[in-house]
């Protein structure tokens, strides 16, 4: 309410009354309950306090622009009374506080209502519907047992639902769960819903929490590899409802789920399917009317599990699970909604995974054409697709590609039929939607394919993108993701260095003698950026295949170095008593950490995980202030590089495990004169195998 204000010390300046008259009325600075009028006694008027205004013949002469007050001339007609009514402020609500008159500033907003008793062992709030103070016993959990330090309370966790005196102890899971100050005493138990018969219902659907701290593993599950213990739901499909389709998904805090639906609950061959993962999510189309169960285990791992079941109307089963009867693409193409609830394995492709679902398309071309494909699952996961001329033989795959979404176009797909083969996720059964275009034909964009490499120029950068290439070729080292084709021809044996710079894009390099072949593949690195450095490669045509998830641009920057370096083979080196000496222009040396065993270590598990896998040792002494480069590129294993200063044994100065090609390792320092001891380790305990190691040093 907007303030009203009256002028109760103006009027009163501007009235000329005798002194006595004044003083009478207690003053016009403050207003007061008092006769009003000459003849001593007091009028009859509410207990409120009273504005004493100026002379007066009529009510109207009184009003002093004050809403909540009631204005009148008393009764002798010769002073203004302005009474104070609260009622009229009122606004009828009882946990806001008592609002108020004022003479001045009109209805003003009380103090809200308190309820605080001061007792902190009851929680006091304000009833707005009974218009009183409730207060109750101090139990925030809810569970039905008051505080453990309040008066009848025997709740010592009034934060945990599942612990207090009412509830049961429950075995093997360290907790008090009786709040009797014993763990896990022999009257101990199961908690709720560890067996089939108590099972928890959830016909309704919704969102249900299951902890699995104490259960035991009563049942077998299929997929459930490390059963920790078991919890039991069942929901019930009434008859005369029709079939319905379930949707359950159970997801556990930091440990995987396994949930195995069943019709029997004790009787696992009565198993309609059983999944698991991070989260496990079960489908299933058309249940029939009846009682089904899910048994819901946790899987390296105890604790809670949230289960959520969703059931909607029954849908059909995919027509198109089978070679033989596949779904028709226009010859325009199509897009086309469709699930792999239920949906069988029956071939592969080749970038897809093994025991994913699959479902077949078919496609007639009159005459040539290119055909741009995109799936992709609601949900996110990764879907594959091949196009074959031959439905059930995977050898007749002419492109494949792999994403989510999968993407891709076909180039210059012949006249004729074709078939394309949709894998979802082997894991999980997801709605998808697949998208087909066909196109007048064009060849595939240069250094897509074998057929057509981009030929590589030593010491001059080549600047390309993957945005235009597709998957057609398999690195070791990568993924089924877009591939580049580059050649390289030397004519003398030489050292070649390959960089490759993706930008932030983490990128894959293979260089192999035969360009569509796995099989003899040279090296495979991957990084952001990538490096390949080949020591002592023979003349000879090389390709070299670009690969990365992302379609990035990328630079590609090769060095070829002639004559090629000699590696010096060395050992006995295990100790830093026998460490090999580096001359102080650096070298290069091979060798084997197999024979060796394991004298020293890092000190800590950042770098290499502690490094106490077998190792050798260097000595490099410099006489003056150098860059010193140390690399383990081409070595077999996964290696860890570090460096002591003065003293071996001793602790590491510096410490590399993945810096240099791959797994391989790299340190790059600026050191100051004095004597250096490197050695070359392995990830782990058990990382071992031949070594390439090499130091180069520039002084400063």
């Amino acid at each position: 309410m907007t303030p009203t204000f009256s002028a109760p010390r103006a009027r009163c300046s501007a009235l000329l009354l005798a002194a006595t008259l004044a003083a009478a009325l207690g003053g016009c600075d403050d207003p007061v309950d008092a006769d009003a009028g000459i003849d001593g006694a007091m009028d009859d008027a509410p207990a409120m306090r009273i504005d004493v205004g100026p002379p007066c013949m009529t009510d109207d002469a009184c009003d002093d622009g004050v809403a909540c007050t009631t204005d009148r001339c008393d009764a002798t007609g010769r002073f203004c009374r302005n009474s104070l009514d609260n009622a009229f402020c009122d606004d009828g609500v009882f946990c806001n506080g008592e609002e108020r008159c004022d003479a001045v500033f009109d209805c003003m907003s009380g103090d809200r209502r308190s309820c605080d008793d001061g007792d902190v062992c009851t929680v006091d709030s304000c009833n707005e519907t009974d218009r009183v103070c409730d207060r109750r016993p101090r139990d925030l959990d809810r569970d039905g047992d008051v505080d453990f330090f309040c008066a009848g309370g025997g709740d010592c966790d009034d934060r945990d639902e599942t612990r207090s005196s009412l509830a049961p102890e429950i075995c093997e899971d360290a907790i008090d769960n009786d709040c009797d100050g014993s763990l896990d005493e022999p009257e101990c138990g199961t908690p709720a819903n560890d067996r089939c018969d108590d099972a928890r219902d959830v016909s309704a659907g919704g969102s249900f929490v299951f902890n699995t701290r104490g259960s035991v593993a009563d049942y077998s599950l299929s997929c459930a590899f490390d059963n920790r213990g078991d919890m039991v739901a069942q929901f019930t499909l009434p008859a005369g409802g029709g079939p319905r389709d379930v949707r359950i998904r159970g997801e556990g805090d930091l440990f995987s789920v396994a949930l195995s639906l069943r019709s029997d609950c004790t009787d696992a061959g009565s198993q309609v399917e059983c999944v698991s993962g991070w989260p496990a999510v079960v489908r299933a189309r058309s249940l029939p009317a009846g009682t089904y169960y899910v048994l819901v285990a946790g899987l390296y791992g105890v604790g809670e599990i949230v289960l959520n079941v969703e059931f909607s109307a029954a849908t059909p089963p995919a027509e198109n699970d089978t070679c033989a009867t596949p779904t028709e693409i226009p010859p325009t193409g199509g897009t086309f909604l469709g699930s792999f609830v239920d949906v069988d394995d029956d071939t592969t492709t080749t970038c897809g995974s093994f025991g994913s679902p699959d479902l077949f398309y078919h496609l007639h071309l009159d005459a040539p054409a290119n055909v741009r494909v995109s799936a992709g699952s609601t949900t996110g996961e990764s879907l594959a697709w091949s196009f074959r001329s031959t439905c059930a033989t995977t050898s007749t795959d002419r492109q494949c590609a792999y994403g989510s979404p999968a993407l891709g176009t076909v180039h210059q797909l012949p006249a004729g039929d074709h078939y394309l083969v949709l894998e979802g996720p082997s894991y999980v059964e997801v709605d998808f939607t697949l998208s087909v275009e066909v196109l007048p034909a064009t060849p595939p964009a240069a250094g897509d394919t074998c057929d057509a490499p981009v030929a590589i120029t030593p010491g001059t950068r080549y600047s390309g993108t993957l945005l235009d290439k597709e998957h057609d070729y398999e690195v070791s080292c990568g993924y089924h993701y877009r591939d580049a084709v580059h050649v390289l021809t030397l004519t003398e044996a030489a050292d070649v260095t390959i960089d490759l710079n993706g930008g932030t894009a983490y990128m894959n390099l293979a260089v192999r003698p035969t360009c569509d072949t796995e099989g003899g593949q040279l090296r495979c690195d991957s990084g952001s950026p990538a490096r390949a450095r080949l020591r002592g490669l023979p003349a000879g045509t090389y390709y070299v295949i670009v690969e990365s998830s992302t379609a990035t641009p990328y630079t590609l920057d090769v060095t070829v170095s002639t004559p090629p370096s000699t590696p010096i083979a060395v050992s006995g080196n295990d100790v830093c008593a026998g460490a090999v000496m580096v001359p102080e222009t650096g070298g290069l040396y091979t060798g084997s950490t197999v024979t060796a065993i394991n004298d020293y270590t890092t000190s800590s598990t950042s770098c290499g995980f502690m490094a106490t896998s077998k190792d050798v040792v260097f000595r490099l002494d410099l006489t003056a202030r150098s860059r010193v480069v140390a690399t383990t590129d081409g070595s077999s294993f996964d290696t860890v590089l570090y460096y002591l200063i003065g003293a071996c044994p001793g602790p590491e100065a510096a410490c590399d495990d993945n810096s240099g090609e791959g797994t391989r390792s790299l340190l790059d320092r600026n050191l100051e004169p004095g004597i250096y001891y490197f050695i070359v380790d392995g990830w782990g305990s058990g990382s071992a195998g031949d070594y390439v190691f090499e130091i180069t040093t520039t002084p400063l």
